[in-house]
């Protein structure tokens, strides 16, 4: 599992190219100063080093590949808690969940291979490398709350060596990133009185309403779907709950204390709530009010086990959202977000869940198949999409994320005609036709200026393709696109109309 790995990724540990031979060595580096910086001689942070790289490289072995991690139901292994001490023994599971305060009848191990791994890794290491082990864990995680000697080893590698940055941000805005992570509903609560008034919800739930009727017209019309799978699409789709802005309820974070201590300190306390929170919840009725994300985060998601979509108010902002913007920008921008995340309930994977959340096949045979043909089309597409001249991107890595990039614009164009059809055609603004608008806006948020070393791990890591790709792979499938600008065959990434992605 990544969370045991220094370094974010398996491949990193398993992997002989250029790229990944430099970023390992700098690893150990990281991992030999780190020790260096508690106390321990050369020769003893050297032998601490390989230690820890000699467990993290059988770990990793062991780890699936970000690929198959994307598999729903290769990661859902359910097992007694008999089942699990058979497949890793070594472990004492009787006195972890004692130690942590939970009794666990079943639970679901995502990845069975590891865990027999860390058994047998038990037997075979000796427990002095474990302790070291533990202890590095202890000191990566927790690096850049320490002294600033140990911020700056960290930041060399996670920030210089992994993803390119030049320097870090300043000391503020980090400490600022801190309690977001601890405190996010508190702070999201001053946010939302400052930035996201009432007026601006009711425009985005009317924007959620229009693109629920697109979609809708799209399954319908839909010539690969037999009617049978289409009625539970469109039950699965009439189900989605919205949630928008921020929660009905805020966190009640009074059971943390935050105290005039050191940094590291005050970490291990909003640690130890958020531990302590979700172990509360384990036989507890699933919370449907709960938010995952912070009402000021940039960004949105759906999940297929609740059935939802959500939208913090940070995302609703612009170049997002404008409240009193133009329709053909907003449903370019934000309306493509959300028809994006409705359309993950419907993706490679979003796709096996019903709609009650829980992971049934509601497809029939034929058009199980017609679906994976379809999205065979854009995975293709983008395994031959190349950056920095050599590097491809990774289409089972990415094809969920292209699915929705694909459906979210697809359906929030249709949405916009709607839209235009009901209020009428406003005309040109600014020398651009709506439709213009429309793709400009799709654009524009979605550029970006990016270094050589953070592609390359975007590209490996994923699961979302580099900027660009998002834009410039999806508006080449749609006829409304070339309709939009006079585009023709002379175009240098036209793609033919038989060659193009068509699913939602």
């Amino acid at each position: 599992m990544r969370a045991a790995l220094g370094m974010t990724d398996r491949d990193y540990y398993l992997r002989d190219d250029a790229r990944t031979v430099e970023i390992r060595t700098a690893y150990k580096d990281f991992v030999t100063k780190l020790f260096s910086l508690v106390g321990y001689p050369d020769d003893a942070a050297h032998a601490a080093m390989e230690a820890v790289m000699e467990i993290e490289t059988r770990l990793a072995a062991a780890s699936m590949t970000r690929v198959e991690l994307r598999n729903r139901e290769a990661t859902y292994n359910k097992m007694s808690m008999d089942e699990l001490r058979s497949l890793a023994p070594a472990f004492d599971w009787e006195v972890y969940t004692n130690a942590i305060g939970v009794q666990i009848d079943e639970l679901n191990v995502s990845q069975p291979v590891f865990a027999g791994e860390v058994s047998e890794l038990m037997e075979e290491f000796p427990l002095e490398h474990w302790r070291t082990y533990l202890k590095w864990n202890l000191l990566r995680s927790n690096a850049s709350y320490l002294s600033s000697e140990f911020d700056q080893a960290s930041f060399d590698f996670y920030g210089k060596v992994l993803r390119g940055t030049q320097a870090q941000r300043e000391r503020w805005k980090r400490a600022i990133s801190t309690l977001n992570s601890a405190l996010g509903e508190a702070v999201g609560e001053e946010y939302v009185a400052l930035y996201f008034p009432a007026e601006a919800k009711a425009r985005m739930e009317k924007l959620v309403d229009y693109l629920r009727v697109a979609f809708s017209q799209r399954i319908d019309k839909l010539e690969w779907m037999s009617d049978e799978t289409k009625e539970k699409a469109q039950e699965k789709l009439q189900t989605i709950n919205v949630k928008i802005g921020y929660p009905d309820t805020w966190r009640d974070y009074s059971m943390m204390e935050i105290k005039n201590q050191p940094y590291v300190l005050n970490s291990f306390e909003a640690n130890r709530f958020g531990f302590e929170r979700n172990m509360e919840k384990i036989g507890q009725p699933v919370d449907r009010n709960e938010w995952f994300m912070s009402p000021q985060t940039v960004n949105a998601y759906y999940s297929p086990t609740l059935n939802e979509i959500v939208f913090p108010a940070g995302i609703l902002q612009p170049p997002f959202f404008f409240m009193h913007g133009d329709d053909a920008v907003n449903f370019g921008a934000i309306g493509m977000v959300i028809g994006h995340e409705m359309t993950h309930g419907f993706d490679d994977q979003g796709r096996k869940f019903a709609a009650d959340g829980n992971m049934v096949d509601w497809w029939t045979a034929e058009d199980a198949e017609g679906f994976e043909a379809r999205a065979a089309v854009l995975r293709n597409q983008y395994d031959n999409y190349v950056f920095l001249d050599t590097v491809n991107l990774i289409g089972k890595l990415t094809i969920g994320e292209n699915i929705a990039d694909l459906g979210g614009l697809t359906i929030s164009y249709q949405a916009l005609q709607n839209k235009l059809e009901k209020d009428g055609h406003p005309g040109l603004i600014d020398g651009f036709t709506p439709e213009q608008r429309y793709f400009i806006a799709y654009a524009q948020v979605w550029r970006n200026h990016i270094r050589e070393q953070e592609l390359r791990r975007q590209i490996s890591e994923g699961p979302h393709p580099p900027g660009e790709a998002r834009v410039n792979g999806i508006v080449y499938n749609l006829q409304a696109f070339y309709d939009a600008f006079g585009l023709d065959a002379a175009g240098g990434r036209f793609i033919a109309p038989e060659d193009r992605a068509k699913i939602w």
